[in-house]
């Protein structure tokens, strides 16, 4: 992790100290922080004026008890600008420690989230998607709940404990309060995290998600998992079938000619079969 790099740093964990043993299905060893950062207010305003307009009309609940406009910047033409900024690009990858794009379906790209006590906040789960950025858009004050909670440990570990009706520990779950101005970048894929049930008060989100240019096949968003927000439009299924065919294959088939598996040197045994005799 390049944490040196991160401006006003409020917090940062790698993944294997999150989840507590070394990973191979990742990008980078990035897990999680929060930074101050840097973008243009009045655009984060307009971003969540036209937001608030199209929540009645586009916003659903129906997945994690999540409230949200899915694929926000396919008619909020100011998050397109800022998903796709240059600069932005630059200096995520530089803190991730490997090269960004946004990622590409039209559907997952972006969204922007309601939390209060009445639209929900959302469950525990492990994203889909590699890498995403939380910018808060604003945050009431008071405030109870609506803190990022992320459980350090192996998710199947964490998962099964919830599967049994159990809470999980509290002293393995690192809490990061959102704030004004800062964002909080993670990669929360295999990583067991939720917001914490907002008790008092709202906050509204705009979530960016990204993807390794290098390795655009580390990705679990499964179909069906897709689905459960989208299953009113299918035009994503063949967005998704492209990307494997002209993005995720050749870049998967690209890693393995470059990074072969070693192959372990035959042992001769000694004096042939009759010695055991």
């Amino acid at each position: 992790m390049n944490a040196h790099t991160i401006p006003d740093l409020r917090c940062a964990m790698s993944r294997e100290a999150i989840i507590g043993h070394e990973t191979a299905w990742k990008v980078s060893t990035f897990g999680v922080a929060q930074y101050r950062h840097g973008y243009d207010p009045a655009l984060l305003a307009a971003i969540e004026e036209a937001a608030l307009k199209l929540k009645a009309s586009h916003a659903v609940h129906k997945h994690l008890d999540l409230t949200f406009i899915t694929g926000a910047d396919r008619y909020i033409p100011e998050i397109k600008e800022l998903l796709n900024d240059k600069l932005r690009l630059e200096k995520l990858s530089d803190m991730m420690g490997t090269k960004l794009e946004p990622y590409p379906l039209s559907i997952v790209g972006s969204t922007v989230t309601f939390m209060n006590p009445r639209d929900g906040a959302v469950e525990w789960h492990c994203d889909g998607v590699p890498v995403t950025e939380l910018i808060p858009l604003s945050i009431s004050d008071p405030l109870i709940g609506g803190h990022l909670e992320i459980y350090c440990d192996d998710s199947e570990t964490g998962r099964s404990i919830l599967e049994s009706g159990r809470d999980l520990p509290r002293n393995k779950i690192m809490r990061i309060d959102h704030k004004m101005n800062y964002a909080t970048l993670g990669q929360f894929l295999g990583v067991l995290h939720r917001t914490a049930p907002i008790q008092l008060g709202e906050r509204v989100t705009l979530v960016l998600n990204q993807r390794s240019a290098t390795k655009p096949y580390v990705d679990d968003n499964r179909m069906f998992y897709l689905a459960a927000d989208n299953d009113h439009d299918r035009a994503w299924v063949n967005e998704l079938a492209e990307d494997v065919w002209t993005n995720q294959l050749p870049a998967y088939r690209r890693h393995v000619e470059e990074h072969p598996v070693p192959q372990p040197a035959a042992e001769a045994v000694a004096g042939g079969a009759r010695e055991s005799w």
